[in-house]
């Protein structure tokens, strides 16, 4: 695969969890993986930041079979 997926979490007031993915480039170093989940974790916070209800983010890196299993590749 030359893309990476990431699975994330929202978790709203009401405890209900909307799943979001998202589909990057693929990095080639440890380093450059942890920045593009940080900068895909500030990215979703500035978009759902003047949303009201929200108290948990989480996102995480998916598997080459969870992608198979979600039907994303």
């Amino acid at each position: 695969m030359s893309n990476t997926f990431y699975r994330i979490f929202i978790t709203n007031a009401d405890d209900t969890v909307s799943t979001l993915y998202a589909k990057r480039n693929r990095c080639k170093t440890v380093k450059g993986r942890d920045a593009q989940i940080n900068r895909l974790t500030n990215d979703i916070v500035d978009g759902i930041r003047e949303l009201r209800g929200w108290k948990r983010l989480h996102v995480e890196h998916m598997t080459p079979e969870q992608v198979s299993i979600c039907g994303l590749a």
